[in-house]
């Protein structure tokens, strides 16, 4: 004799009584992960965003040593700067003063729209672009001939010499 057993098939694994969902334990691991993955693509983004600073920073400096070659091209000598933190005389200088003669500007910059009219020149970090050359020796601390002039940016870090930026340096 054979006895026929009434079988359900098995559908699921569910205990009877407990719904389908995530458990907390779950739910913590996942949000744990999203917040490590934020946390590098944070990071690295804002390492990117440093070396572009510095790398517009370089530029810009790329630009004002052109600018400070023409003009010793036309002048004779580099422009006098005594006062290093002071790029408004340092535009004047290389924007203003050419176009005062006659001549083309040296240094063209989208900020500089007003030819009688010098403004500070700043870094991405929102310090002065700083250029040293007076008119009798020492020249500049760094590059001291008569052909030489200091030109640096202080960096991120405007407290610290570590991440300066400057021509005797070789960085540009």
């Amino acid at each position: 004799c054979t006895q026929v057993m009434n079988q359900q098939p098995a559908t699921s694994n569910q205990q009877p009584g407990r719904r389908g969902g995530f458990t907390l334990i779950e739910l913590l691991v996942v949000v744990t992960i999203i917040g490590i993955l934020a946390a590098i693509v944070l990071g690295v983004s804002g390492l990117v965003i440093q070396k572009g600073d510095r790398a517009r920073a370089i530029t810009d400096m790329e630009k004002i040593k052109n600018a400070l070659e023409e003009y010793r091209i036309a002048y004779g000598n580099y422009p006098v700067n005594a006062n290093a933190s002071d790029s408004a005389n340092m535009v004047s200088s290389l924007w203003v003063k050419p176009q005062a003669d006659g001549k083309r500007p040296f240094l063209t910059m989208k900020f500089l729209t007003n030819s009688t009219t010098a403004v500070a020149f700043l870094d991405p970090w929102g310090n002065d672009y700083r250029y040293l050359h007076r008119s009798s020796p020492p020249y500049a601390d760094q590059n001291n001939s008569k052909f030489g002039y200091d030109l640096w940016s202080l960096g991120a870090n405007s407290a610290s010499n570590s991440d300066d930026i400057a021509n005797w340096q070789g960085d540009f």
